[in-house]
């Protein structure tokens, strides 16, 4: 599948994920070792599944989709508290667009547990 990012930040974020090389440590910077590391893994498994439903039915990360604010995203699990936040592009929820669905945006990472969305990379 795709992988596409909601803005340039994010973009610059998971980008230097992929350049060992010459890599600035972003992500690992702003949201620590453990948590990147996870996150990369995340990643190329959203990267490996054919569509987002495949994706879904692999369970990997445990996703699961969102309500309130964060409704038509899913949530992808990288701790106890924190979610890496995707949406199905387009963002049609419907089994049969998810099926066929073979990009996904990354929103963001965020802890929404609590009665808060404390973004930790948006």
């Amino acid at each position: 599948m795709e992988v596409q990012y909601a803005n340039e930040l994010i973009q610059e974020y998971f980008s230097d994920l992929c350049d060992i090389a010459n890599s600035r440590n972003l992500l690992q910077k702003k949201i620590g070792s453990m948590l990147t590391k996870t996150a990369k893994k995340r990643i190329s498994q959203i990267k490996a599944a054919a569509t987002f439903q495949k994706y879904l039915n692999f369970n990997i990360g445990k996703p699961h989709s969102l309500k309130g604010n964060l409704s038509g995203y899913y949530g992808v699990d990288l701790d106890a508290h924190t979610r890496l936040i995707i949406q199905p592009v387009p963002p049609d929820l419907s089994s049969e667009a998810l099926r066929i669905c073979e990009k996904a945006m990354i929103i963001g990472i965020v802890d929404y547990h609590g009665g808060k969305n404390e973004w930790l990379v948006s």
